[in-house]
């Protein structure tokens, strides 16, 4: 018996002295940036600076924005911890611009990765992988998205959103005038539509219900699991423990959407067709004679176009849906956008002129994207130590490097008012004064989203095609809000406002 009691005393006290060892370690951990002389903000003992994301109270880019918020006005970086990870918030305009512009050397690759040994598609697209790499592909992807080509895919768009008027009017059948609708929903179809074809090079309509295989493969692949949310995050904050773990990116409709690319390509090559999409741009990287180690065939290919249908669909279902709602919230300016599209569309017709003239339309967009960015963590890992310039300060290798856009781009440094929507920010006369790096939401630098030329045109379309026919309250019923489950910005599945047909 006293040999029992011996054991169990020895037993907590191993506990205990292990317990006190793992929080002085941690505590220790938490002293990080303040050794090197980097300003922070207090932090939880385990979850560092993100226990609401941890407790799934806030969405991970609001978080991270408030910290952004929190700091001294005076402080241009600020260290936080997630869970015990040091991370370096940048929150100055011009040490912005020399980081990811200037010397972009010490930081041309992401922090975020997708890379998984299980997964070859998610782990060799263009979003994740590194140099010397992603340049040579970003060379070759970059002339899919030119001004010229999106006069070309402009076509393919007008008869999408023709295929998302038939819908919306089949919504008002019996002289219904107004209609609760979900406008997540509608946006979904109709974005999958286009990206479908500049990254599948097929043409889909996710609007008629005998045709809606691609559109239901998938929202099934995309659904956002409890297990799904976890991966990502990991993607984002634990890229190494992400690759352990990590599932498809394009989740239970893998298989079908490898088939539907190849199927593509085979297609492609047997026509000798050229649209001069992603899909000719693959077929000539895949014919290329490479001298890396990195080939780009099977795939790595593949790869190329589920990121640009997964980033391209959600960032402009973002956009469409809280511009709705910002312009539902506030008529007198739906009401001035309506007026503009319709007198654009008598000038000139349906036509890509037409949109590129509706300036007004486009200072909303630019409104919306500046609160409601859809990728809101612009993020850079160190290659090599970096001195901050003017600073004693060293960026080790290794260490992640973040912007928080829903941070920086509400600092009334740099916008005055920051938390009103007022489009007139964007008017040709008052942009000018919009300083470089204050206002990022497809990035900056070599790096800058490559097809922010496609997302501005299909998002703007898609508001134009509702505005012109309907006009857009809230529906007093239904409480929105920002989907806290998801690492990006975005609104809860089942999204919907009021339309009233006029």
């Amino acid at each position: 018996m006293v040999v029992l009691n011996f054991r169990f005393l020895d037993l907590v006290f191993t506990v205990i002295t292990l317990g006190t060892l793992l929080f002085l370690f941690l505590k220790y951990k938490r002293t990080y940036w303040q050794r090197k002389g980097v300003p922070t903000l207090p932090s939880h003992w385990l979850f560092g600076n993100v226990k609401d994301i941890i407790r799934s109270k806030k969405s991970p880019a609001l978080v991270i924005g408030e910290l952004h918020q929190k700091a001294s006005n005076n402080d241009d970086i600020l260290g936080i911890y997630i869970l015990h990870k040091p991370f370096l918030l940048l929150r100055n305009a011009e040490l912005i611009k020399q980081i990811l512009i200037k010397d972009f050397n010490y930081f041309p690759d992401r922090y975020f990765t997708a890379q998984s040994f299980y997964d070859k598609i998610g782990s060799s697209n263009l979003f994740t992988i590194h140099n010397p790499e992603w340049r040579y592909l970003r060379n070759k992807i970059s002339p899919v998205f030119s001004s010229g080509k999106m006069k070309k895919v402009f076509n393919l768009i007008v008869e999408t959103t023709d295929s998302m008027n038939t819908y919306l009017e089949q919504q008002f059948a019996n002289d219904v005038k107004t209609r609760s609708i979900q406008i997540k929903d509608i946006a979904l179809r109709y974005t999958t539509d286009v990206i479908s074809s500049v990254a599948f090079g097929i043409q889909v309509n996710s609007f008629d219900p005998k045709t809606m295989q691609f559109f239901e493969k998938a929202q099934k692949g995309l659904q956002l699991t409890v297990f799904r949310m976890i991966q990502v995050g990991l993607m984002f904050f634990f890229p190494k423990f992400a690759q352990l773990i990590a599932g498809k990116m394009l989740g239970s409709s893998t298989d079908y959407f490898r088939k539907v690319f190849w199927d593509s390509m085979d297609s492609r090559k047997m026509t000798k067709a050229k649209r001069g999409d992603l899909i000719d741009s693959l077929i000539d990287l895949k014919n290329e004679k490479q001298e890396n180690d990195f080939k780009f065939e099977g795939d790595v290919l593949v790869s190329q176009a589920g990121i640009f249908f997964i980033a391209g669909r959600e960032s402009s279902v973002t956009t469409i849906c809280f511009t709705l709602y910002e312009l539902a919230k506030q008529p007198e300016i739906q009401k001035r956008a309506r007026e503009e599209i319709h007198e654009k569309l008598k000038e000139h017709g349906i036509t890509y002129d037409a949109f590129q003239n509706m300036k007004y339309l486009n200072q909303i967009i630019s409104e919306t994207l500046r609160l409601y960015p859809p990728a809101p963590l612009i993020d850079r890992v160190c290659v090599k130590d970096y001195k901050i310039p003017g600073t004693k300060i060293v960026i080790e290798k290794g260490t992640p490097v973040y912007v928080a856009l829903s941070g920086l781009h509400t600092d009334p440094k740099y916008f005055p008012d920051p938390l009103r929507y007022d489009p007139d920010r964007f008017s040709d006369e008052n942009k000018e004064n919009i300083k470089q790096c204050t206002y990022m939401p497809f990035g900056d630098g070599p790096r800058v989203c490559v097809a922010q030329r496609l997302g501005l045109l299909q998002t703007g379309m898609g508001l134009v095609s509702i505005l012109k026919n309907y006009e857009v309250s809230l529906d007093p019923t239904y409480k929105g809000g920002i989907d806290v489950s998801n690492i990006f910005l975005t609104v809860p599945d089942g999204f919907r406002l009021n339309l009233t047909k006029l």
